[in-house]
């Protein structure tokens, strides 16, 4: 994690001087809705549900950086965002809670649509933080078996207001997704040993970002200077 970070670092610091006369760079926050995720019961007695079990939308989180390099109407965005993702299954007897925190790092091309609006897509390199967690395991003390690394897409519009931006997005995961076999507390959740069909959460994001340092906000005494500014 620490060399993602140091990178994304390295790529704004060079892009920056590279590119002062029309490149942004900002804060960015908000929240997102997991989706996706399902569960199959094995029935391995009389007591023991079969039923399948598709996890709830639940809400996260997210918030980091961004660099904005702008052609025309065209622009290249780089973004650094700690990600957490959070759905929800709902079992019999009571929801076992699905959570997996990350670094997320976006690489978007987007196109200035009309007026503040604009459009883009792109890949993102996405790196675990920690283990992807399930309520109720009893086994593996509830950590599930998912990729330390993957892929997603991302495709989404945002509105820009001077120094501010409003962004909605969404992201859909490609990590790998072999079904496997866990083992639930039957007398909590009324699930026993179950399959894990599908591991991928989905998600929809909404963001406020905020442009710290800015050309289009350069002071116009300053403009003939290099470096960084901050108004």
């Amino acid at each position: 994690m620490k060399n993602i970070i140091t990178l994304f670092i390295f790529i704004l610091f060079i892009s920056h001087s590279a590119f002062s006369q029309d490149f942004r760079i900002g804060l960015k926050g908000g929240v997102n809705i997991g989706h996706g995720g399902e569960i199959k019961g094995l029935t391995s007695g009389a007591n023991y549900t079969g039923d399948t079990y598709f996890s709830n939308p639940s809400e996260g989180f997210h918030g980091g950086i961004f660099g904005q390099y702008n052609l025309g109407k065209y622009f290249l965005r780089l973004e650094g965002l700690y990600n957490t993702v959070v759905t929800e299954f709902p079992f019999d007897a009571r929801p076992a809670e699905y959570k997996m925190n990350k670094i997320n790092v976006p690489l978007l091309f987007g196109y200035h649509v009309w007026g503040p609006i604009d459009a883009y897509i792109g890949p993102a390199y996405n790196s675990m933080v920690g283990d992807a967690t399930l309520e109720g395991m009893e086994t593996q003390g509830g950590v599930v078996d998912i990729a330390s690394s993957y892929l997603s897409a991302n495709i989404g519009l945002k509105a820009h207001f001077g120094r501010f931006e409003l962004d909605a997005r969404y992201e859909y995961n490609f990590s790998s997704n072999e079904p496997y076999t866990i083992d639930m507390i039957e007398s909590a959740y009324r699930i026993n040993l179950a399959s894990f069909e599908n591991r991928r959460i989905h998600q929809f994001m909404v963001s406020l970002a905020v442009g710290l340092f800015d050309s289009n906000y350069r002071p116009k005494r300053s403009r003939s200077r290099r470096g960084c500014y901050f108004r």
